[in-house]
Formats: C-alpha cells, sequence, structure tokens
C-alpha cells in the first residue's frame, strides 16, 4: 500500500503572508490541486509536444476527462477529450500535439483567458496528410483530423427526398506550421490503404489558416483548415503503395561529372553536380560526405582531397531530398588516369509522344576523348512502344511511342574495353488540370 503524506493547503498558503486575497486564493487552489492530483482515478502520462512543429515530445501528468457538448448537454465520442494540468500556469497552446495510446490529439479549444484553470480540449488525429514538396521533393506528412460533410442535394420539402447524401466533400483541421503551411490550392492528397485509396483535392478557397489566437496578430493561427473535393487516384503519378499523391510529377535527378576518381595522397579534384527537375536543369542546395575522412575529404562546393591510402564513396544529396549521386574514390601510391563513360542527359525516362536524344563519350582525367561506340538496345518492351536510333558513334535517339509501365530498355554503351549501361523508362504524359 502507497501512502501520501501532504501538508495542508491552508498551512502552506498561510505562510505565505503579504499576498493579496486573490492571490493567497490563487495559492491556497493550486496547493489543494497538487494535493489531490494524484488522489484522482483519472491521471495519466501522456506526451505533449515542445514547442509547435518541432515533432519534439516530453512526458507530462495530467488529468482526462469526458467532453461535453454545451449546446445538447450529451457527452461527446471517445475521440474528443478534456485534458487537466497540474499547474495551473502550465502553457497551454491552441494546436499543439499530444500522444497516447497510439494516436495524436490535436488541441481544438483552450479555457485559459481569465481561467484560474489551464484546461483544453483535444481531438483525436484519425488520419494523416502525406506529401511531396515540389519545390524541394521532401517528403512530409502531418496528424490530421478528417470531417465527413455531408451534402443535402435538394429541398425535400418540395421534391420529397428526406434522405442526406455524402457530397464528396472532405473538411480536414491539422496544426499550422512551417510544413503545412506550404500546402497549395488543388493540391491532392490520398486517404484510407493499400488497394483502397479515395483521393480528394483541396478547392479553391478551401485553405482557412485565419482564425487568430490574437485579434491583431495575423501569425497567432496555430490551426489549418483544409476543405476537399473528391477526386481521382492516377496510378501513375500517386504512389499507391505508399499513399502519397503526385509523386512522380516532381521528379528529381542528380549526377556527377565523375562517377570514379583515382589519385595519390595530396591530389585535389573537383566534383561538380547536375540538378534536373522534371528533365530541367535547376540550382538546388547539395550536401557533400565521404564515407571515410581518413582517405578523402570534400568540402562543401564538392572539391575532394585525397588523405590516406584505401578507397571510399563521396555522395551529394540534395537538400531535404532522398535523391543521391555518388562517386567511388580510390586512393593509391601510383597515380592512374581516370577513364570514364558519361551518357548525357542523365535522364532515365521519357514521356509518352515525346524523345530524346543522347551523347555518349569516353574521358580520361576528365577530358573527353573521340572514342566512337557500339550502342544496342535491349529490354522486355514491346518494339512496338518505341523506336531506337544510333545516330552516330556518339549520339542515339529514342522515341516513347506508347508508354510501358511493366519493364524499361537497357542502352548499352561499348567502346573497346569501356562499357556502360543506361536504363529509360518509358512513362506516360503529364497530366494537367485546366480549371
Amino acid at each position: 500500500m502507497t501512502t501520501y503524506k501532504y501538508t495542508q493547503a491552508s498551512i502552506a498558503a498561510a505562510a505565505r503572508k503579504g499576498n493579496s486575497p486573490k492571490n493567497q486564493y490563487i495559492d491556497l487552489f493550486q496547493e489543494t490541486l497538487k494535493e489531490q492530483f494524484y488522489n484522482s482515478s483519472n491521471w495519466w502520462t501522456i506526451e505533449e509536444e515542445t514547442i509547435l512543429g518541432s515533432e519534439e515530445y516530453q512526458n507530462i501528468d495530467v488529468r482526462i476527462a469526458h467532453v461535453i457538448n454545451a449546446e445538447t448537454g450529451l457527452k461527446l465520442g471517445d475521440d474528443w477529450k478534456t485534458v487537466l494540468f497540474k499547474e495551473i500556469d502550465h502553457r497551454i497552446e491552441l494546436g499543439r500535439l499530444y500522444k497516447f495510446d497510439n494516436s495524436t490529439w490535436l488541441t481544438i479549444n483552450l479555457e485559459i483567458v481569465k481561467n484560474l484553470t489551464g484546461t483544453c480540449t483535444i481531438r483525436r488525429c484519425n488520419n494523416s496528410l502525406r506529401w511531396i514538396n515540389e519545390s524541394t521533393g521532401a517528403y512530409y506528412e502531418e496528424p490530421c483530423i478528417i470531417e465527413y460533410m455531408v451534402k443535402e442535394p435538394r429541398d425535400y420539402v418540395t421534391q420529397g427526398s428526406p434522405f442526406m447524401t455524402p457530397g464528396g466533400f472532405l473538411h480536414i483541421e491539422t496544426q499550422l506550421n512551417d510544413r503545412s503551411n506550404i500546402i497549395k490550392q488543388n493540391q491532392r492528397f490520398l486517404f484510407g490503404n493499400v488497394g483502397h485509396w479515395g483521393c480528394y483535392k483541396v478547392i479553391g478557397t478551401g485553405i482557412n489558416d485565419f482564425r487568430n489566437t490574437q485579434t491583431y496578430d495575423e501569425s497567432s493561427a496555430k490551426i489549418l483548415s483544409l476543405d476537399l473535393i473528391a477526386n481521382f487516384v492516377n496510378d501513375e503519378l500517386d504512389d499507391v503503395v505508399l499513399g502519397i499523391a503526385d509523386v512522380y510529377t516532381n521528379v528529381y535527378t542528380i549526377s556527377l561529372n565523375h562517377s570514379y576518381i583515382e589519385g595519390i595522397p595530396g591530389n585535389t579534384i573537383q566534383l561538380l553536380e547536375t540538378v534536373t527537375y522534371n528533365k530541367d536543369t535547376v540550382e538546388r542546395p547539395v550536401e557533400w560526405s565521404s564515407s571515410n575522412s581518413h582517405i578523402a575529404t570534400v568540402s562543401g562546393s564538392g572539391l575532394v582531397s585525397l588523405v590516406g591510402i584505401g578507397s571510399c564513396v563521396i555522395t551529394a544529396n540534395i537538400v531535404n531530398n532522398s535523391t543521391s549521386a555518388s562517386c567511388i574514390t580510390l586512393v593509391t601510391n601510383t597515380p592512374i588516369v581516370n577513364t570514364e563513360v558519361r551518357i548525357s542527359p542523365d535522364i532515365n525516362y521519357i514521356l509518352e509522344g515525346s524523345s530524346q536524344t543522347y551523347s555518349v563519350y569516353l574521358y580520361k582525367d576528365g577530358v573527353q576523348q573521340s572514342d566512337v561506340f557500339s550502342i544496342s538496345c535491349s529490354g522486355s518492351v514491346p518494339t512496338t512502344s518505341y523506336t531506337f536510333t544510333q545516330t552516330n558513334g556518339n549520339t542515339f535517339v529514342i522515341n516513347n511511342i506508347t508508354k510501358d509501365m511493366s519493364s524499361h530498355l537497357t542502352i548499352e554503351c561499348t567502346s573497346g574495353t569501356n562499357t556502360k549501361n543506361h536504363i529509360v523508362y518509358l512513362r506516360g504524359g503529364w497530366l494537367f488540370d485546366t480549371k
């Protein structure tokens, strides 16, 4: 048996002499709350978000109770809870997240303005928003609350239809932070599960982030509301395994001017990156790293310094993106000529109805050579879906007649002992919303 021993609240409060009657009452209330807090059967240890949007949590003891609908007097369902804190001055914020019982909960209402106790109403997030940032290609996921809006399609008084029917609308609430603030109009989201995804699109005026917690502070809104309408899942543009919409409309590639370098300690070799976004060359911040800094180091600009004997891998990664390119680095006592076959552009897909011209050259120590190549095309893609033409010893053209999502083409380029393979996918055409 556990025995609790307390100093009486009245004695503790009376010890604070000189306080005003109001402050004495507050002190007494705080002492009483602390004394009785753990005698309650509804206190729990849950996780509280430390800073809004930080995705970091800390344990906190709270009391959890039901929520009563003020209009009907009825208890709301298990997805609504009232949270009472042990300290009356505990910081509470609209939009703050909590975690317990394998769910994330969003603070949707507060009782802190000129109120002695610190309490809030939280609601369980019953789903999550998943999307790709089209500017960086970064993946984001935010817990959210989905409400199913029901729309009456006609006047049943005059037309005799007493039934309400779903109108293909969703109303969503989520925390407003740096990640969710990038959601745009017409952005699409998938909800459901593998094999049964439902797709919804943010309507033109469906982004609402103007519920300020302080009247004249436009940055004080902490909850983002989204109104969405039914859309269609696109198997080509959407990731129907992970449930992420528009993944394949934001295709990033990164390539390096060398895939293999070699030298002796003390040598420096400059690596240069080329980043493409939907086939167009773009500028994006890149992070460089070495798998073993005792063999080779790399600066923020891609300058590789050879240090010790051995091999390692230098990697360039697009910031906030999983797309990367690597260069094998070998450091020996004997300098060796670096030989490399380069295929340009480094694009591994062609859209339906489009063609792509590639060039292939041999490079020695970064200098382009005049060697010619024999180029072949193979794969299980039907020959009616594409055409392949080698125009000369260093160029070839592929035309995508009909998309083929089941396989890919393998292009083999050979000159003497130097060979390089290149994979090409025959994708479908881009789809644009003309509304």
